[in-house]
């Protein structure tokens, strides 16, 4: 099976997630896309929703899509979910398939700078969901492993989940953003309302 994994916090999942992870699975003919939301991300300062919230967001933006499943592995650690660790355990897991790691042109230009970047590129291919036109290949590392990386040209969505949240806590509309089951639970659990402090 080939088998693609979109990683992140998901914090909503919006119609950006889903359109990367349904082009990376038409261009590379992916049997499934795992979406595994991170309890702990190491890049960020911390979510705003819970993680329950959030797995309910991604399930409900999913169910009508087959080929979406959600992955748990990440949402269970009680520590900070590094990418080289989650795909170290997948490679053993899913010994027999193909592993495709699906990240965001923004996210594949600091690849270098992620914890362990050597190991990650052991255990599968890199898949960088880049906008049409931007030249991604001149960055060293991804010169120096190239046969590790796809990059696929994708239409820029221009959605964000930091954007979607700076609209709810201005009191704007975001029921374009997101699948509208999720932005039906984003009203119902009033989520996004106020600020986090750290």
């Amino acid at each position: 099976m080939k088998i693609g994994i979109l990683g992140g916090t998901f914090d909503p999942i919006h119609w950006g997630h889903l359109f990367i992870a349904e082009v990376a699975r038409e261009t590379l003919k992916l049997d499934v896309v795992y979406f595994a939301p991170a309890k702990i991300p190491p890049h960020k300062k911390g979510a705003i929703a819970n993680a329950e919230d959030r797995l309910a967001m991604i399930e409900m933006s999913i169910a009508e899509n087959p080929r979406f499943q959600v992955a748990l592995w990440d949402l269970e650690r009680e520590t900070p979910a590094y990418t080289f660790e989650t795909m170290q355990e997948l490679s053993a897991r899913f010994q027999d398939d193909e592993l495709y790691f699906l990240i965001g042109g923004d996210s594949l230009r600091d690849f270098s700078t992620w914890r362990n970047p050597e190991e990650i590129i052991k255990y599968c291919k890199v898949v960088g969901l880049n906008r049409p036109g931007v030249e991604l290949k001149d960055t060293e590392f991804i010169k120096k492993h190239q046969d590790r990386f796809i990059i696929i040209d994708c239409p820029p969505i221009g959605i964000s989940s930091t954007d979607i949240r700076t609209r709810l806590l201005a009191g704007l509309d975001v029921r374009y953003y997101l699948h509208p089951a999720v932005y039906e639970y984003i009203k119902i659990k009033k989520l996004y309302k106020e600020k986090k402090h750290s």
